[in-house]
């Protein structure tokens, strides 16, 4: 089998990390692998080193810019032309039309597509949405199946009849437990609690919210960790609020689990999400979440029972929730379990890579005897 992954890569997030996962286990299949994406240092050097064939496209970019995207429209192109793939298999809003789109020109079937949170999500004007809404619905026309991550992307879907619902499938993102199983717990910070948030510095995350909470909470040090198009902009922030002492950037960081052994609670505070990685690692390394109410947090976190949701922007109750778990080292612990337990039920890697290779394997099976890609 030859698959070809295409995915907008402007930073290493979570989409980045799930196309990794798919691509290591493909090629422990003895699948041939292909990617087309942003020259994303991280995303291209593992990719390289497993065996993928590698197509960078440079105008891969997050934010809309009408020269950038349709010159991003050619490398897609020549990928697939060269690459011949059997099926692809697109991931973001970008990639996404982009990759459909050739192949219902080149008549390359199967088409996957993977919403990691649908652009037309919460959060915007309702006109906006609409209008986002029916892009995807014209490009599900040619999509052969659809994984939403949550399930709320999946009704989202239905509500603004972008497919039907037998095109539609859900498939949760997973976390692999063993780089997680041996976490020994330490404590750097002469006994505060280490609260630490995990995440491109970028939207939907909101990171000067958290500066904000932050300030409010002065028997806590808090832990960024990632990096992103707003990193010198928090960083500013962090010195105009005083909070260096309180508040440590890390970057981009490749030893999460050693970060989560100093870790005492997670905190992801988002505009919007699909079903955040980092959320499931936090949880499969036994620790607390405090999150913002939003996509499919709700699906990882059970208010009360291994954290606590939070409206989006509620400074006050974000507080509170913080604090109630700074103050009970009991409640954390337990709560930590209840994570655990919950990740390793529902959210492990090994379930999401078989179910997604399923439907690789029930498309082709029904594939009819078509060329894999005509001329054009």
């Amino acid at each position: 089998m030859k698959i070809l992954y295409v995915v907008t890569s402007a930073g290493f997030g979570g989409a980045s990390m799930h196309v990794l996962q798919l691509m290591r286990y493909m090629r422990g299949l003895g699948h041939s692998v292909g990617l087309v994406s942003a020259p994303e240092p991280r995303l291209v050097r593992e990719a390289r080193e497993m065996g993928v064939e590698i197509f960078q496209n440079p105008y891969f970019v997050r934010r809309l810019h009408l020269v950038n995207d349709l010159r991003a429209f050619i490398p897609v192109y020549k990928a697939i032309k060269k690459f011949k793939p059997d099926i692809i298999h697109a991931h973001s809003s970008k990639a996404g039309i982009i990759a459909r789109f050739w192949s219902a020109v080149l008549n390359v079937k199967p088409v996957v597509f993977t919403a990691h949170g649908w652009v037309f999500t919460e959060g915007k004007k309702f006109w906006k949405r609409w209008l986002l809404a029916q892009v995807e619905r014209v490009a599900s026309i040619v999509t052969t199946k659809i994984i939403c991550v949550s399930e709320h992307d999946r009704e989202l879907a239905i509500e603004f009849k972008v497919a039907p619902p037998e095109k539609l499938l859900v498939i949760h993102n997973g976390v692999d437990p063993s780089l997680f199983q041996n976490i020994v717990k330490s404590q750097p910070h002469n006994d505060k609690p280490i609260v630490t948030f995990v995440g491109r510095l970028a939207p939907p995350k909101d990171l000067f919210f958290l500066i904000d909470v932050a300030e409010n909470i002065d028997n806590a040090v808090f832990w960024i960790v990632g990096d992103g198009e707003l990193r010198e902009k928090v960083q500013r922030y962090v010195s105009k609020k005083g909070l260096t002492d309180r508040i440590v950037l890390w970057g981009e960081r490749y030893d999460i689990p050693e970060i989560f052994s100093k870790t005492d609670i997670f905190v992801l505070p988002s505009r919007w999400e699909g079903l955040p990685l980092t959320i499931i690692e936090a949880m499969m390394a036994g620790l607390p979440v405090v999150a913002s109410n939003v996509g499919g947090v709700p699906e990882l976190v059970e208010d009360g029972v291994n954290g606590f949701l939070v409206p989006p922007g509620d400074i006050v109750k974000f507080t509170k929730a913080l604090q109630t778990l700074i103050e009970n080292e009991t409640l954390r612990k337990e709560m930590g379990e209840a994570g655990r337990a919950k990740a390793m039920k529902n959210f492990s890697l090994d379930k999401m890579l078989s179910k997604t290779v399923e439907v690789y394997y029930e498309l082709l099976k029904s594939k009819e005897p078509v060329e894999n890609v005509k001329d054009c």
